[in-house]
């Protein structure tokens, strides 16, 4: 126990992680607790790069009285010689000085783990821990009191009896249990701050008391991580007409700039679900949606602080998930593809926009995309410059209309390099252990961290995840349409054959629960994910990749990377087993390598 203070609190322990692992609500014997990637027992240890954002995590573990004024501060960093101090305490103070931010942990209970399907292949590669109280939903500070809002009070422990697999899990009444917090803290991105060493300490206060300090040391490393993404996360999410119903006093613009900005914050490019590509050509429309792809929507003049400043979208589908906004004749697809593409040379010439085409295509859709492809590829004017994209593996039948393969079963590794030099591409969606990453709440932190990894070492430039705010269900299976409780239930994609997934669809936490008033959190924003964190956590990985490549070259870093994924993709068979780390340290310490040779 490090620094505890002789208060009446019922606190049993409290230790530090990084954001690599998911620490469930009763695993109290995590392996981690002693020792890991920036936690000896006594100190927190961080490094960084100017730009970047170190998340880590505070456990406390509370005996089966409970406990009741939890909450956690950091005081801000302060560079040992010159005395300068990195952002501030006590919530959120963007800007180019960097920021501290807290978050308290909520944790949803699954006792029917998602079964193999398209997330999983089989037995061999199921996440390593599939049942119990999993933590995801991150709840800022300053969310309600009693809703994940500091303090915290984490209740008695009941005894509860699990049943699941044919298996009976007793959690005694005597059991103590997890609550877990979560720090990001942002690195300045204005390099006057010296390089070197800041100290700070994390405070755990019980009641208005401080329970435990925590020293924490925190090296700034002379390099900036860059503001552009060299890999590409894309994100699908809502349009107006659901998010609009979570924040019914707040306009569309509002909404959208709030969500707009904590993805940008997480170096993914949340595009789809907005007005802008999911109608027909409308100049009004993509005007207005432009500042986001100059980057001007991304400036402190526009509120924006943090990660990507100045720094636009790279990605625009047309249509979403086979919508016509291009029409369906030849006359009428020609014509409209022709205002879209005008439009794109005019305003966004860097832009890299194409028509979502159809969703997971078969054998028998192959003659319409052929025809529909061919309609826009044959025709005279600008608009044979627009790309076709599937959701597919690569096809014979289509390779003369497909520019943009889109596969969900894992990337065909010798096809890449021979696709992107005649223009196309080839990228992935969603989750397939042990293929890559999934995206379901039972996978390992580090699955949505991999994947940046995945994306470095074979040259790919793009992952595709579907939807990031399924808040309420879309039509398939008995859920068609409900709004979720995604606060309580895990179950979160269902379809008509009853095929299921533990979380998927939700990246995103909604601050307001108008259809479930007893699960709102009372604030106007959008809420992040442990999920989301570790996709940022793979984006900064990239980048890293990406900057010590320039130092010593692409052949030394791709050994390393191959260090980490040693299979993945199509060099697995779905029933075998995963061959990259399923443990954020094994990943930390290869980060740490990739520091040093920057640093050089």
């Amino acid at each position: 126990m490090i620094g505890f203070c002789e208060i009446n609190a019922q606190i049993v322990d409290v230790w530090a992680i990084g954001d690599g692992e998911k620490i469930f609500k009763y695993d109290t014997g995590h392996l981690s607790k002693t020792e890991n990637s920036i936690w000896d027992g006594k100190q927190i240890s961080l490094r960084g790069l100017y730009n970047e954002v170190l998340g880590f995590q505070i456990i406390v573990e509370v005996d089966s009285t409970g406990a009741d004024g939890l909450e956690i501060s950091m005081s801000p960093p302060v560079h040992q010689k010159s005395g300068m101090i990195i952002g501030g305490s006590g919530g959120i103070r963007y800007g180019n000085q960097g920021y501290i931010e807290f978050f308290s942990q909520h944790y949803l209970n699954v006792k029917n783990p998602t079964k193999p399907n398209w997330f999983y292949g089989s037995e061999n590669c199921a996440p390593l821990k599939m049942t119990g109280w999993i933590p995801d939903a991150l709840i800022p500070s300053n969310a309600l009191i009693g809703q994940g809002g500091f303090p915290l009070s984490v209740p008695p422990t009941k005894e509860q009896i699990h049943r699941h697999q044919n298996i009976v899990d007793i959690i005694p009444r005597r059991a103590s249990l997890n609550q877990g917090f979560w720090i990001d803290l942002y690195l300045p991105g204005d390099q006057e701050f010296p390089v070197g060493f800041y100290e700070s300490e994390v405070q755990v206060w019980v009641n208005g008391t401080v329970f435990s300090r925590i020293p924490v040391q925190i090296e700034i490393i002379n390099a900036y991580l860059p503001d552009e993404n060299h890999s590409n996360v894309w994100v699908y999410n809502s349009g107006m007409d659901v998010l609009g119903t979570y924040f019914p006093g707040l306009a569309n613009q509002e909404i959208r700039r709030m969500i707009k900005n904590e993805a940008h914050r997480h170096r993914i490019e949340l595009v789809g679900g907005f007005e802008a590509h999911r109608s027909k050509y409308n100049s009004e429309v993509l005007n207005d949606y432009r500042p986001y792809l100059d980057g001007s929507a991304y400036t402190p003049a526009n509120g924006y602080h943090g990660p990507g400043e100045g720094i636009g979208e790279k990605l625009f589908p047309i249509g979403m998930y086979g919508g016509k906004v291009l029409g369906t004749t030849k006359e009428e697809m020609q014509e409209e593809s022709n205002k879209w593409a005008g439009w794109f040379e005019k305003n966004a010439p860097g832009v890299n926009y194409f028509k979502y085409m159809i969703d997971e295509p078969g054998p028998a859709q192959y003659s319409f995309i052929n025809e529909q492809a061919g309609w826009i590829k044959s025709n005279p004017g600008p608009g044979n410059n627009i790309k076709i994209q599937v959701t597919t593996g690569y096809v014979d039948e289509l390779k003369n209309s497909v520019d943009i393969w889109d596969a969900y079963d894992g990337v065909e590794l010798d096809r890449i390099e021979g696709l992107q030099k005649e223009g196309k591409d080839y990228w992935f969606y969603n989750g397939n252990r042990p293929r890559y990453g999934s995206v379901i709440l039972e996978g390992t932190a580090v699955d949505l961290r991999v994947n940046g990894w995945i994306k470095y070492l074979f040259n790919i430039n793009t992952w595709f995840v579907w939807h990031s705010t399924h808040w309420t269900h879309n039509s398939q299976g008995p859920k068609g349409r409900l709004q979720q409780r995604v606060f309580n239930e895990p179950l979160t994609f269902i379809n008509e054959h009853m095929e299921w997934g533990n979380g998927d669809g939700v990246l995103f936490y909604p601050g307001r629960m108008p259809h479930q008033p007893e699960e709102n959190r009372g604030i106007n924003r959008i809420m992040p994910s442990i999920r989301l964190k570790n996709i940022r956590r793979g984006q900064q990985d990239y980048e890293l990749l990406w900057l010590a490549e320039k130092k010593v070259g692409a052949d030394k870093i791709k050994a390393m990377a191959r260090e980490i994924v040693v299979k993945a993709m199509d060099e697995i068979d779905m029933d075998d087993k995963v061959y990259w780390p399923q443990d954020g340290d094994t990943y930390d310490a290869m980060r740490d390598q990739l520091l040093d040779i920057i640093k050089e």
